[in-house]
């Protein structure tokens, strides 16, 4: 456990960390294009680079990843400011989060492997949005319903997708990309 959250800035180290969040912000891009609900929120392809950053670097790398790209993410625009609660349960958190997926085993039933960090940090990045819809932006309800019934269901509509998107794309990508971290 403690080699997964060991983080040493090396040369070596702050260049792949540079190269997962460029790719992170890339994809950032391919968000836009995606449609999204009408209040936020849409399938994002770009946790994909930050769990793979903490499978191939450690779960530091991983949250470090995360964050730096919220604040990019900002820097060029690519997200909205409603205030510094929002910034925190919509972008910091989610994002950095994502970098913890080593914390958990693989399993492989068959040939199949199921990545339980995977679930987990999607788990927890729903957890941020469900909190952020319910408590920010309860007024966003529709009229006479629980802001947190809402948020429960509005959530889930982006962050389940996502979830078996990542369930398809690290697994595939993960021991290709390993061979080159070794």
């Amino acid at each position: 456990m403690k080699k997964i959250l060991k983080v040493d800035f090396t040369v070596k180290s702050m260049c792949q960390l540079a190269m997962f969040m460029a790719i992170t912000l890339i994809l950032s891009y391919v968000n836009e294009i995606i449609p999204s609900l009408p209040q936020g929120g849409t399938i994002s392809v770009d946790v994909i680079a930050i769990m793979l950053c903490g499978y191939l670097m450690g779960a530091g790398y991983g949250v470090i990843c995360g964050i730096g790209v919220s604040i990019l993410q900002f820097v060029l625009g690519l997200a909205t400011y409603y205030g510094p609660w929002s910034v925190l349960l919509d972008y910091v958190l989610p994002l950095a989060v994502c970098g913890l997926t080593p914390l958990m085993k693989t399993q492989k039933i068959g040939n199949l492997p199921i990545c339980w960090g995977i679930v987990f940090v999607m788990f927890l990045k729903y957890l941020s949005h469900f909190a952020s819809g319910a408590f920010l932006f309860a007024s966003y309800a529709p009229e006479g319903m629980n802001p947190i019934v809402y948020s429960l269901g509005y959530n889930i509509i982006y962050v389940a997708p996502t979830l078996i998107l990542c369930m398809i794309v690290v697994p595939l990508l993960y021991p290709r990309l390993k061979r080159a971290f070794m």
